[in-house]
Parts: structure tokens; sequence; C-alpha cells
């Protein structure tokens, strides 16, 4: 089975980098020798865990992101575009329920990644944000985020 989760592995990573390089030959033929190094050290750094993702979660988790992604796009740009500018910035912590290793890390991930919020540290179960507003409900919508994230794996 490590065997196939391996060229899983690397083909994912082979389809990121065919998408990153636009799908550019001399790029690509470069990806052919780097991919594979680059598989066997996230293997290394990230091996892989009991947990896997469940499909159905995952696509919705997607949906769930990229709908997440546009809304606090807009709201960070209504707020900074706003002659009040109605932010409020500063740091909370946030204590996740969720297991140590992928969900935590796709947790701190899909932080940084949703506009407003950006993960500044992750010690066990402790997350630190950085948020732009502080006041708004910013605890709820990490909430929702842990919840989306907790239905992708078999916890």
């Amino acid at each position: 089975m490590k065997a196939l989760d391996a060229a899983i592995r690397t083909a994912w990573l082979f389809v990121a980098w065919w998408a990153l390089a636009e799908g550019e030959a001399a790029a690509v033929a470069f990806g052919l020798g780097a991919v594979p190094l680059i598989a066997l050290l996230s293997w290394r750094l990230f091996p892989p865990g009991a947990r896997r993702p469940r499909v159905l979660a995952t696509f919705a988790f997607g949906g769930y992101f990229l709908v997440g992604s546009v809304a606090a796009g807009v709201d960070v740009a209504r707020r900074l575009l706003s002659p009040r500018l109605p932010i409020s910035p500063g740091y909370m912590s946030y204590k996740t329920s969720l297991p140590a290793g992928s969900p935590r890390w796709l947790l701190a991930n899909t932080l940084s990644l949703l506009p407003g919020t950006l993960s500044v540290t992750l010690r066990g179960p402790e997350i630190e944000l950085h948020c732009l507003d502080t006041t708004a409900e910013v605890h709820d919508a990490v909430a929702r985020a842990e919840e989306h994230i907790a239905r992708m794996f078999p916890l």
C-alpha cells in the first residue's frame, strides 16, 4: 500500500507542477526530475497518516473553501475601500479539537488562505491567528472551517 500511496502523492505533485508551469514543455520536463525528489522530501517531512480524507467530504470542503474565499475577499475589499476603514486588527487564539497531523495542518493552512486571517503559530491544539478584524465573528468562522475539515477525516 505504501508504493500506491507514494505513486498517488507523486502524481498529485506532478499535476500541481504542471499547473504551476502552465504546461510549458521545458518546465514540465524539469518537473520529471524534480517532482520525485519533492515527493521523497514530502514523504519524509509528512508521512502518510492513518486518517485519509473522505472523497465526497473533500469535494464539499472545496466548495466551502471557494465560496468562503470569495465572500471573505469581498468583505476585506469592502472594509479597505470604506472611508471609515472598519477594521480592528489583532491576534486571537483558537483551541481546535482536531487531532494532530493532517487535520490540524489543513485547518491552519486553510485559515491562512482565507482573507482576513493568518495562522501565526500552531502549538499542540492551539492556533494563534492574526485577524484583520477581531471584533467580527472570527471565532465562529474558524469553528465552521474546523467542522468542514472534521467531516473530511474519519474522526
